[in-house]
């Protein structure tokens, strides 16, 4: 009896929320005379997922002389490296973002940012932006 109602708990569905709602998914490039292209698909709002926080995954392609800016100052950011180079902020504190294959870097909300690619080649990078409800 004991081994039924155990293999009962098992099997038995559960439903879980989820923690952070997933909410776009971008591609960009970036040129060197500020104009920027973007395509993919958003997740429309629901009301289940409007108090949770929201993940926002681009890639980016980030021309020689190409610059991006943070753009809401109210959010984290996570920058992952993809194919190599580095990234100089523009703003105070003034370091460089190294893009080498899985690299992470956190770009704390609170602090804004302009990453611009002062090398001689394209990078590319994920920039993932957590959301918080205010």
């Amino acid at each position: 009896m004991r081994a039924m109602l155990a293999f009962m708990l098992l099997v038995s569905p559960s439903i879980v929320t989820p923690q952070v709602t997933p909410s776009g998914n971008l591609g960009c490039t970036v040129v060197a005379d500020g104009g920027m292209a973007c395509n993919g698909i958003g997740i429309p709002e629901t009301e289940l997922g409007k108090s949770q926080p929201k993940l926002f995954v681009t890639d980016f392609t980030v021309e020689p002389g190409g610059s991006i800016e943070g753009p809401d100052h109210s959010s984290d950011y996570l920058i992952l490296g993809v194919n190599g180079g580095d990234l100089a902020n523009d703003k105070a504190p003034f370091l460089h973002v190294s893009l080498e294959q899985d690299t992470v870097t956190l770009m704390p909300k609170g602090q804004p940012f302009r990453l611009r690619n002062k090398g001689p080649k394209n990078v590319e990078f994920r920039l993932v932006e957590i959301h918080r409800q205010k």
